[in-house]
């Protein structure tokens, strides 16, 4: 297994499918700044933001934490 496909850190990682989310549903910027507020490295942001295919699928537990997790709640959500 090549070292980027082994996942040592785990909030690194998480950040990381939660910024995709972020980008999925609002934008760019958004998912760029949350990613850069949790320290992930810039080359790692520009790799994930920049060229989709090769992101790596998340884990079930990222994919799970991220379903359970509550977003801010808005005038929609009122």
């Amino acid at each position: 297994m090549s070292k980027r496909q082994q996942r040592t850190d785990t909030g690194l990682a998480n950040a990381v499918v939660r910024g995709v989310n972020i980008l999925t549903i609002r934008n760019r910027s958004l998912a760029q700044s949350y990613m850069e507020s949790k320290e992930v490295p810039t080359p790692v942001i520009e790799r994930v933001l920049d060229t989709p295919a090769l992101r790596r699928k998340p884990s079930e537990e990222q994919v799970m934490s991220e379903a359970l997790t509550s977003g801010p709640s808005g005038p929609a959500d009122e």
